[in-house]
């Protein structure tokens, strides 16, 4: 026979999917106790991973561990809206979340699956989620070409591995009369942890600490797009906060925030051993950077560069458009030294 608090933990259980939000309120009232009472036997059901809490106070919101966890199929054809495949299926589940990362989440969400609907060239769209103790987990997939078999074909690529390059600078799409560029850029800087797999590549953009993670290695998933965004239930990220940091000065100061400024990650760049002394290397890099008023490159784990190199972007491309700046970070001081050499030939 139950002892009572059994009876409490079970009741909670049994009735969380009807009472989400007053679960507290009719537990205390069925087995007259007090709320902290109740409280304490909800935290023994979180902690042992059989319900989740979401919101704070008055918004506190239980659900059971699993049922949020869903998995929705849709086939790609004409009609298809992103929006409202959110509202049916996981709106409500988000809804408790704070503010800050609810929009997150339903901005991810409907940024990735359009781009699964308009670029894949698949035939259906998977869309899962991963409820977990502090944080959720968004995954997309799709039966496509993959994103960067897609890049490829579209730049003339020489290696898919220069694909990630390109994704990683924004304002790059392979339809630019109907999109932007946008989306993946600054989703990827949305959520704590991003990753793109697709055609035996994989890409990790992740935010907390900021970090990347690139494998060049082939794997066996061949087929399609797998993209996974994760995000903690406590995350102060906003959207509009990510939008500032890549608006430039003059963009935020005339009132008209423009997606005007880049951080590029220059290994990413990198194909197996190779180092950076040529033009054409720093060519690819240069792809597309036209269409930014300011470029952060990021030197972290570059330990030389080579003459032409520099030369290439900070004098070739510099004086090509003179209204970019350039701008540099993690150096160390060899590629320093050759960075301030080049440049004053161009000053």
């Amino acid at each position: 026979m139950q002892n009572q608090a059994e009876q409490i933990r079970s009741f909670i259980l049994e009735n969380i999917p009807e009472h989400p939000k007053d679960i507290v309120a009719i537990t205390a009232q069925k087995f007259a106790v007090s709320r902290t009472t109740v409280h304490r036997h909800l935290n023994k059901l979180a902690k042992d991973k059989k319900i989740i809490k979401t919101g704070t106070t008055v918004r506190a919101m239980y659900t059971l561990f699993s049922s949020r966890n869903k998995t929705i199929e849709t086939k790609i054809q004409s009609g298809v809206d992103e929006n409202e495949i959110w509202k049916e299926n996981f709106q409500r589940d988000f809804s408790a979340l704070n503010e800050n990362v609810s929009y997150i989440c339903n901005y991810g969400f409907t940024e990735i699956f359009n781009n699964a609907l308009d670029h894949s060239e698949g035939s259906l769209v998977i869309a899962k989620t991963e409820w977990k103790e502090d944080a959720v987990k968004i995954v997309i997939m799709d039966n496509g070409i993959g994103i960067f078999k897609k890049i490829k074909t579209a730049l003339g690529l020489e290696d898919e591995r220069e694909s990630v390059l390109q994704l990683s600078k924004g304002k790059f799409t392979t339809e630019p009369k109907n999109h932007t560029g946008e989306g993946i850029f600054f989703t990827s800087r949305c959520f704590d942890e991003f990753w793109i797999v697709a055609n035996g590549l994989r890409y990790r953009k992740c935010n907390k600490p900021d970090d990347w993670f690139f494998d060049s290695r082939k794997d066996k998933q061949e087929d399609g797009t797998y993209i996974s965004m994760q995000i903690s239930f406590n995350s102060k990220r906003r959207v509009e906060q990510i939008f500032n940091e890549y608006s430039s000065a003059d963009s935020i100061n005339s009132g008209i925030k423009k997606f005007d400024k880049t951080h590029i990650l220059v290994i990413l760049s990198k194909l197996e051993e190779e180092r950076y002394v040529s033009r054409s290397q720093a060519k690819r890099i240069l792809i597309g950077l036209e269409k930014f008023r300011e470029i952060i490159l990021d030197f972290r784990d570059i330990t030389t560069v080579g003459q032409g190199f520099v030369d290439e972007i900070f004098r070739v491309f510099k004086n090509g458009h003179p209204e970019t700046i350039i701008e540099y970070c993690n150096t160390n001081k060899d590629v320093e030294f050759m960075i301030k050499r080049g440049i004053p030939t161009s000053e």
